[in-house]
């Protein structure tokens, strides 16, 4: 069976003059040199946290489907790796699995991104043996397949028993001593054990059909802010803020949304009081980098 599918076709859109340079997407708030030293490794920035915090009360950066490397500029929305994002501090993954011949074959739509559901564990499991006081916060999703919740949760049972004490799926937002070492389970669908996706437990912003790059100032940025802000205000250790910063449309890919969203990121970072801890909760990004990531997780310890 061929899982690559067949290339999605577009209306041409000319590249906006207001699209901003790659360079952006490196979120350039830089931690001041002489505190840099404070702020541990990206590898390693969850270890340095206290046993008592919740994952609610983490500003963890993320990537949005995570491992969409393939199959061009209207479905890639990744450059890195898995390994390289964990290695750059990104500890929220969004795993999109397609339900085929008893297996979860990563996709982006039609399009197989070369990796497999095992692999994305073999990869956590290794990262998280070399880097124990770590966790990984993982959305599990059906894309491209249209099983029954019954039977996509089968499969899904079948990899838990396999990665027996890899996977955590208790319905609740554990503590980060609870979960060193472990994958925490955001369950997006029905009858999978963990977090439920959308439910009472979390408070999710994700409007990501924008049309065009001019809907970035007068939408997507403000829902993203909004959401960023009211992450600050919860002080409910039982509610995970999630907000993507990505979107696409009929006339805006993935990248040209992240060049426009990231100086805006880089922005209200840097209007942040950093030294209050501010709480912003799991931030989901497109073509994420480390630059882009490390302003997110120095703020987890005032820098």
């Amino acid at each position: 069976m061929d899982l690559t599918g067949t290339q999605i076709s577009r209306r041409t859109f000319a590249r906006s003059a207001l699209v901003l340079g790659a360079a952006g997407l490196g979120l350039a708030r830089a931690v001041a040199p002489a505190r840099a030293a404070e702020l541990p490794a990206g590898t390693d920035w969850m270890g340095a946290l206290p046993d008592a915090g919740y994952l609610s009360r983490l500003t963890v950066p993320g990537t949005h489907d995570t491992c969409s490397r393939y199959g061009g500029p209207i479905t890639q929305t990744q450059t890195l790796a898995v390994p390289d994002q964990l290695a750059a501090g990104v500890r929220f993954l969004d795993i999109r699995c397609r339900a085929i011949n008893g297996v979860f074959a990563i996709h982006h739509g039609p399009f197989f991104q070369q990796i497999f559901f095992g692999d994305v564990l073999n990869l956590c499991q290794a990262f998280l043996a070399q880097h124990p006081g770590e966790c990984v916060v993982m959305r599990v999703k059906q894309e491209y397949s249209t099983v029954s919740d019954a039977d996509f949760a089968a499969i899904f049972a079948g990899y838990q028993a396999k990665w027996s004490g890899l996977l955590w799926a208790e319905n609740r937002i554990p503590q980060l001593g609870e979960v060193r070492g472990r994958v925490v389970v955001l369950a997006d669908s029905s009858g999978l054990p963990g977090i439920p996706w959308g439910g009472a437990g979390m408070d999710i912003e994700d409007d990501y059909q924008i049309g065009t790059i001019f809907e970035i100032a007068s939408r997507k940025w403000p829902e993203v802010s909004a959401h960023l802000d009211a992450a600050r205000a919860s002080a409910d250790p039982q509610k995970l803020y999630v907000t993507f910063t990505t979107s696409s449309g009929w006339g805006l890919w993935p990248q040209q949304a992240a060049e426009a969203m990231a100086p805006r990121l880089t922005g209200y970072l840097g209007g942040l009081n950093a030294a209050a801890r501010p709480v912003l909760g799991t931030v989901p990004m497109d073509f994420v980098t480390p630059g882009a990531v490390q302003p997110l997780y120095a703020l987890n310890f005032g820098l």
